[in-house]
């Protein structure tokens, strides 16, 4: 869906003609219609924050145009442009819903103050609209799905960051949903109806990389037939994204710094410096301090890139958002694959609480829909799941049978941490890396169930220096 902030209205293409150089020359993204049945074609691909319409119009006046607007985005905004003989129903279209209305012939003046006034209520609206969200225990929007306190802690940090220039570091667990959150980032900030350009920088190799990112000039290399646009012109004034950036090359990182710094690039194989106004997000599924402290990566990219950093935690750790998730992938998939399923069985969303998602929310995903397709009745039940899924957790049967859930995943978790902290001699650091936890999680779990290394009671010099 696109978004412009003005649509003109008005059967007299000189009217709108110069009212939309009027409006653009004011910095604003202005569209125009000759007639309602446009204008209303129009809004299915585009949002607008403002409608412009005259009055009087052939086929379907001002007042049914704002009637089927109303009726569709009740947070657009409406201004009528009307002749004076018209005042009495101008004054009727306020009481339905307009902004405000303009007299012909038309006060530029005027019309430039309505509007900044009309726009400045359309952020404020959107703002108490932001705000709403975030108050709810847990809401969809756009994709992004949560109940889980610690995701609604993370959509705090965003709907904070998303409308600034910074740049931004997602961390977190393949199939954590960092793509989503970086899409999230753009459609909330002023820069929503620019190009969002994403790129995984692990699934090339350096070469194409560089040329995909930056651009080439004909004759570069051998398959350069052509001059090519990179990523980072189509992106211009929009927002970059950059998975795995972990994967770029040390030169491809310093290139990346000099865009950072300067603003500035050339693509490969030409000389012309080319400018660049876009907003860079980065993702990592692996620290990046390890990765600096290896010298893999340049720690003043690091610093650069890491102005806002964003931590997505995954699933075994947001156990709250497992059952919204399901719901929401249940009605998709019933829509995909025309079933009727109506819910989950509360013996087949235990397993899914027990279960450590390795993949994450995309493994749920494609568990969901699965079990979606299989289902012969109204709900999903244990034996449409997954064969490795339930052997996995029912492993830990005997051991948890009997016990209420919070106690059995209590039980698991402190299992599992106790079991590979023993395989790996204590050593926080590998049992850390091998969990996909950062170490202070792993202390503070130690620290919860009571996990104690049994070397301190021994000697001293035997214990792993990363213990502390």
């Amino acid at each position: 869906m696109k978004y412009k902030d003005i649509l003109i209205v008005d059967d007299d293409d000189f009217v709108c003609h110069s009212l939309q150089e009027m409006l653009t020359y004011d910095g604003y993204t202005v569209d125009s219609s000759i007639d309602g049945i446009e204008a209303l074609e129009k809004f299915k691909t585009t949002r607008f924050n403002i409608i412009l319409s005259d009055m009087r119009m052939p086929g379907m006046d001002g007042i049914e145009l704002l009637k089927e607007f109303k009726g569709k985005d009740a947070e657009t905004i409406f201004i009528m442009i009307t002749a004076h003989g018209n005042i009495d129903r101008a004054v009727e279209a306020i009481k339905l819903g307009a902004y405000d209305y303009i007299t012909k012939p038309i006060d530029d003046l005027r019309l430039r103050l309505t509007i900044k006034r009309a726009m400045e209520q359309r952020r404020l609206l959107s703002s108490y609209q932001s705000l709403k969200k975030r108050v709810r225990p847990w809401e969809l929007e756009e994709g992004v799905i949560f109940k889980d306190r610690q995701m609604t802690e993370l959509l705090d940090m965003v709907h904070m960051v998303a409308d600034t220039m910074a740049t931004v570091l997602i961390t977190g667990e393949s199939g954590t949903g960092k793509s989503l959150l970086a899409k999230y980032i753009h459609r909330h900030s002023a820069r929503r109806d620019k190009p969002f350009v994403e790129l995984s920088c692990g699934s090339l190799s350096e070469t194409l990389l560089e040329s995909e990112l930056f651009g080439h000039v004909r004759g570069s290399f051998t398959s350069a037939y052509r001059d090519k646009k990179g990523k980072f012109e189509e992106a211009q004034e929009g927002t970059i994204f950059l998975d795995d950036v972990n994967s770029a090359s040390l030169n491809l990182q310093v290139k990346l710094l000099r865009i950072l710094q300067d603003k500035v690039f050339e693509r490969v194989g030409g000389n012309q410096t080319l400018k660049t106004d876009v907003r860079i997000i980065t993702a990592t599924n692996t620290p990046l301090i390890d990765e600096v402290e290896r010298k893999r990566f340049r720690e003043d990219l690091y610093h650069r890139i890491n102005v806002v950093s964003l931590s997505v935690p995954p699933l075994r750790e947001r156990l709250g958002d497992i059952e919204p998730l399901i719901e929401h992938f249940i009605s998709r998939f019933n829509e995909i694959h025309n079933k009727q399923v109506k819910g989950i069985a509360k013996s087949a969303l235990q397993l899914c609480h027990l279960y450590p998602w390795p993949g994450n929310v995309r493994e749920l995903e494609h568990v969901v829909e699965r079990a979606v397709i299989l289902s012969q009745g109204d709900f999903i039940i244990p034996e449409v799941l997954p064969q490795p899924l339930v052997e996995r957790v029912k492993s830990w049967k005997p051991r948890l049978e009997g016990m209420p859930l919070a106690e059995a995943l209590a039980a698991a978790e402190k299992q599992i941490l106790f079991e590979t902290l023993r395989k790996n001699n204590w050593n926080r650091q590998i049992t850390a890396q091998m969990l996909n936890i950062s170490r202070t999680t792993l202390f503070n779990k130690m620290r919860r169930y009571d996990i104690d290394d049994p070397r301190r009671h021994n000697s001293s010099d035997s214990v792993d220096e990363n213990y502390s």
